[in-house]
């Protein structure tokens, strides 16, 4: 191989890579799951001699009604742990704002960064599973000279010299760990059948 092609397989290789690297990180933006959900098993009728026949025809898919429901359930019923706003619900989904209390663990933090993290939660429902998508995972300080913005920049959207990169990364972890919060609650919410939810308020 001539120096002037091999030149020209490592430039296409590494040009290669950065488009790999630049995909990797726009997924890496979001936390996202695809659920599957079987229908819930239907009582079967006691024989003659009070036994319970076998079912033999195996699991069946969820409805997608059904899991759509449960989906607008979860978004409706309140949190202990953090509160939510702005449902919107779609023939095959429902959406909502989670909004999560921050306030440093240092009694003397070394900026002013006490707000909320913000996210964006979507529930898409399909027939036997929902996809559920965490974004837009934001920090607004209530003094806003020290938001950091997307959890996910690299540098703070107020500057790196009143966010310091350890404390950035911190709050990333945080902000994160609190949208695990979401991920396990709705996975326990949607085993509940749609018409067994306490929280019946209407929107």
């Amino acid at each position: 191989m001539t120096l002037s092609k091999l030149f020209f397989a490592f430039t296409l290789l590494a040009s290669t890579s950065s488009i790999i690297a630049q995909e990797q990180k726009k997924e890496g933006t979001k936390i996202q799951e695809i659920i599957t959900l079987n229908a819930d098993p239907v009582p079967q009728t006691p024989l003659p001699d009070g036994s319970i026949p076998a079912d033999t025809t195996g699991p069946k898919p969820m409805d997608q009604t059904e899991i759509l429901k449960r989906a607008i359930n979860f978004a409706k019923i309140e949190s202990p742990k953090y509160t939510k706003s702005n449902p919107l619900a779609a023939s095959n989904k429902t959406e909502y704002t989670a909004n999560f209390k921050y306030k440093p663990k240092e009694l003397n933090p070394q900026a002013d960064v006490e707000g909320t993290f913000t996210m964006h939660v979507s529930i898409e429902a399909k027939l036997g599973k929902y996809r559920y998508t965490i974004s837009k995972i934001n920090h607004v300080a209530k003094n806003t000279e020290y938001s950091g913005g997307d959890v996910y920049s690299e540098v703070p959207s107020c500057g790196s010299l009143k966010l310091s990169s350890n404390l950035w990364k911190q709050m990333k972890s945080e902000a994160i760990k609190q949208a695990m919060t979401i991920v396990a609650e709705l996975k326990e919410s949607m085993k509940v059948p749609s018409d067994k939810q306490v929280d019946k308020e209407e929107w």
